[in-house]
């Protein structure tokens, strides 16, 4: 046992002065003969015996009250069994440095407990100190071999908190533990969230792996921002979602606000522990890039989410083939934010493409071999896509172009007509028209009979593919014309054809990447801070980066932010030994237990002087 305080020790001297008042103060009784009181002498012995006995328990008492209170003043602490000092081994200390150990001073109290800790060993050992997250720190600590306890100090002091994330695993990456020289033990420093241990080694199961806690604290987190309609063209406002978690154990009262360079908006907010609220802003189109910022929180790293996007624009289309309904019914409005602006040929190779987003092939039976080839070239562009409506002929060459959808059998012409029996609701095509049932209702006189070798995302009567998507190219297996379906007739049909085309020629709605991400194939990329980001380089700090002129944020890892801990029985499971410095270290504190102890004689006493 050792003693924090060990000068407190001299106060247990003042447990005699209770003993000399006690025998200072005795009576000393005379005995007297009285005949007349003879036959109470039984009696009276037993009450004088009482009184003497709770005389000689109230001196113990009030001696362990001084005792306990004493002992407690000067903190003793029981000797660890599991860190013992003095002891040689191979140590590979896992410091978690993610965002979340930055609420209070968790992050410096690791620090100081990994102190503690390799103070413990002997001059001997060896240690391996490891930062959970950012490889790029990691690599210019130079910990992939063991250090002496000099080192191991030093490089604990170099590891500073990241923006990131990490997981036990692709910290040890790298890690050469292979010649060491004394027993292997593993120590992980941290809050312990339960994505840390995601993946966790195997290997590490039958080792020798500890983990000394650090409190995990509270959080309110913002998830994710998004355009409620990414792909609907907005005229003068679009509306922004943002999504906010509390991940505390108390209802959260704060503020939301979206800022951007001339403007602010702000949301008062209410949410339960571990409740989610989706806030909606109506934003000008004007506004395209901002920050959304929560007051008040814990943890600020992650009180601030950067957003750019870029909302729907005007898409040109040239119809090639049967042009006279399709186009009237797209060429809805000659407003300038209007969803389409619509031409169209009767013959493919006359056309260029260069202008244009989607080329739509309408009913038409083939295409020539150059055709195919511009057709080839047209999608391998970025944001192209192409549509093609399925005649009622398909010729050789232009089966070839669909083949990666589908392959066309036969010409199916139903008695009356087929409607759809089946939609993929969850694709962003038709995701709107969820509850309605205009498309349901739609009527169609000629189909091609397909086997589909891509996802389909409608289906008719029969189990027939009507759609059939493949990255950017799209195959309906009707054409647009009066005498195949009168589908072009009803609401739903401009607004299907335009989401359809949208969801297919990849149009990167959202400007926003994550922390530990790479931007490759950039000419110019600057940080927030105005610095030059090599190619392929890990971003680093969160903000605004300048990419090629664009503007992009970048965020924190809303996973981080999560403190949902590694449970007692999936460390059980895994076979991790959780400790405390207090407990397991430095050796358990009696301090407390000692007070009571006092605080209990004294109960005692008085209890004793009651009766």
């Amino acid at each position: 046992m050792t003693f924090q305080y060990p000068f407190y020790l001299l106060g247990i001297a003042l447990t005699a002065i209770p003993i000399v008042i006690h025998l200072w103060f005795r009576k000393r009784l005379k005995k007297v003969p009285f005949s007349t009181l003879q036959f109470l002498k039984k009696t009276e012995a037993k009450r004088f015996g009482w009184l003497r006995l709770r005389e000689i328990l109230t001196l113990i008492l009030r001696c362990l009250v001084i005792l306990f209170l004493f002992l407690s003043l000067s903190r003793p602490h029981l000797k660890s069994v599991l860190f013992s000092a003095g002891r040689s081994a191979s140590v590979v200390l896992i410091l978690d440095n993610s965002y979340s150990m930055g609420y209070g001073n968790n992050f410096a109290r690791a620090q100081e407990n990994a102190h503690d800790i390799i103070a413990r060993y002997s001059p001997k050992s060896e240690f391996f100190i490891v930062p959970l997250c950012n490889p790029g720190q990691r690599d210019s600590l130079t910990v992939l071999h063991g250090v002496g306890k000099t080192s191991a100090y030093k490089l604990i002091e170099d590891i500073t908190l990241s923006y990131q994330t990490g997981t036990i695993r692709d910290a040890l990456v790298g890690i050469d533990v292979s010649e060491h020289r004394y027993p292997l033990e593993y120590i992980y420093m941290g809050d312990g969230q339960e994505h840390n241990f995601r993946d966790f080694p195997v290997e590490l199961s039958s080792e020798n792996f500890n983990w000394l806690e650090i409190p995990l604290g509270s959080n309110v987190v913002i998830n994710r921002v998004s355009l409620k309609d990414p792909i609907a063209v907005p005229l003068q406002q679009y509306t922004l979602l943002v999504e906010v978690t509390n991940h505390s154990l108390r209802t959260w009262r704060g503020t939301t606000a979206i800022e951007t360079d001339d403007d602010r908006r702000e949301k008062e907010c209410i949410i339960e522990s571990n409740g989610t609220m989706l806030l909606e802003f109506l934003m000008p189109i004007t506004m395209r890039h901002g920050t959304v910022t929560i007051y008040d929180d814990s943890l600020a790293t992650d009180n601030t989410y950067y957003f750019s996007k870029s909302p729907a624009k005007q898409l040109s289309i040239l119809i090639v083939g049967h042009d006279d309904f399709l186009r009237s019914a797209l060429s809805t409005s000659s407003h300038s934010r209007a969803p389409f602006r619509v031409e169209s040929v009767g013959d493919l190779s006359a056309a260029d493409l260069r202008d244009f987003d989607v080329i739509v092939l309408n009913g038409i039976q083939d295409i020539t071999e150059s055709d195919r080839i511009k057709l080839d070239n047209f999608r391998t562009q970025r944001e192209k896509a192409v549509l093609c409506f399925l005649g009622e002929a398909v010729g050789t060459i232009l089966k070839d172009f669909i083949e990666p959808c589908c392959t066309v059998d036969t010409l199916l012409l139903p008695r009356g007509y087929v409607t759809l029996d089946w939609i993929d609701y969850s694709d962003p095509t038709f995701d709107v028209f969820v509850g309605t049932t205009t498309l349901l209702n739609a009527r169609f006189y000629s189909v091609q009979k397909v086997t589909p070798r891509k996802k389909v995302i409608a289906r008719f009567t029969g189990n027939h593919p009507f759609i059939i998507r493949h990255d950017n190219l799209v195959v309906i297996t009707t054409p647009v014309t009066p005498h195949a379906t009168d589908l072009i007739y009803t609401a739903a049909f401009v607004p299907m054809i335009y989401r359809l085309t949208t969801s297919s020629i990849g149009i990167s709605y959202d400007k926003e990447l994550f922390l530990g991400e790479t931007i490759t194939g950039a000419q110019a990329v600057r940080a927030p801070t105005g610095a030059i980001v090599p190619d392929s380089s890990v971003l680093q700090i969160p903000g605004f980066y300048s990419v090629d002129g664009q503007v992009v944020g970048v965020n924190v890892i809303p996973e981080e932010g999560s403190v949902k801990k590694l449970g007692t029985k999936a460390a059980t499971a895994l076979t991790i030994s959780t400790i405390s410095l207090e407990r397991d270290v430095t050796g358990s504190d009696l301090s407390t237990i000692l007070l009571y102890c006092a605080l209990c004689a004294l109960v005692l006493e008085l209890l004793l002087l009651a009766l």
